[in-house]
């Protein structure tokens, strides 16, 4: 059976609206609600949805980053360095609604509201010297985190105003070391690297999805976002020994509801601890 909405047209189903539908982000009656609501306000669709309260704003842009292949950070859990804040003046930083979150190697990652504006991207490539890895970040807090750093201003913001496509942009290329075995098993995890500064230094308590069977790499998942090659310590609290494993982040996907999964690679692990892990699911 068809749920779709009445008047729905075969030729647009893959079309960035339907998939509110498709992905069960919205009811058929929701998404008629919100497009009635469209045409009475004169505002985007997007617009309309979070006013009736069917999607957080937050909501739509981890919508909006997942078809566009783009990460999604929430700019409370990192700390700014001001080095790279540096790099541009507050009136650049609320024009264009971006800010720096961290470097890594040759790479800056760029929390923006839109970040499939490519010739702003090449502008502040050009700029900086850098590879510029663009992040979604949503427009409040955004908005917040500036006026955080910068102190409040009275700019007034237009959600409908942004200009959204769910083309993806180039993804960093996968390593996999073996075959993964699937598990499910706490882990925790904090990083260790200069580059990358989350407000709280606690580990962030996650869970381990999957192990090569060499026990090198393995699969977590987690509401924080971390860029590849950033350094990691890893802790498995069920397990013996006890021990903090150093790791690098290989690749950072996001998942619906916001979670990401890091594949993560071990600079070294115990045998006994990989045979300790493997035990649980029979190997």
């Amino acid at each position: 059976m068809d749920n779709h909405p009445s008047g729905w047209d075969e030729n647009h189903r893959n079309s960035l609206e339907n998939k509110l539908i498709k992905e069960n982000w919205l009811s058929p009656a929701e998404f008629l609600k919100a497009k009635e609501e469209q045409k009475e306000s004169k505002k985007s669709l997007y617009s309309a949805i979070v006013k009736l309260g069917f999607l957080s704003e937050e909501d739509i842009f981890i919508f909006f980053a997942q078809h566009a292949a783009i990460p999604f950070v929430r700019l409370s859990d990192y700390k700014f360095d001001e080095g790279l804040l540096n790099l541009f003046n507050e009136d650049a930083y609320r024009q264009h609604l971006f800010l720096p979150l961290f470097k890594i190697d040759a790479s800056l990652y760029v929390a923006m509201v839109n970040p499939l504006d490519s010739d702003f991207i090449n502008t502040i490539g050009m700029r900086t010297g850098a590879e510029i890895c663009p992040l979604f970040a949503s427009p409040s807090s955004m908005v917040s985190q500036i006026n955080k750093i910068f102190g409040p201003d009275n700019k007034y913001f237009d959600l409908e105003g942004l200009v959204v496509s769910p083309r993806g942009l180039n993804l960093i290329p996968f390593w996999r070391e073996s075959e993964r075995i699937s598990i499910k098993l706490p882990v925790e995890f904090k990083p260790q690297d200069g580059r990358v500064s989350l407000i709280s230094d606690s580990y962030i308590s996650a869970t381990c999805t999957d192990i090569s069977e060499s026990g090198k790499a393995i699969g977590i998942k987690t509401f924080i976002f971390l860029p590849p090659k950033a350094k990691i310590s890893v802790k498995f609290p069920t397990k013996e020994p006890k021990t903090e494993l150093i790791a690098e982040v290989i690749r950072s996907n996001i998942e619906k509801g916001g979670q990401y999964f890091l594949g993560v690679k071990f600079d070294e692990i115990k045998e006994s601890l990989v045979r300790s892990i493997l035990a649980d699911v029979g190997r």
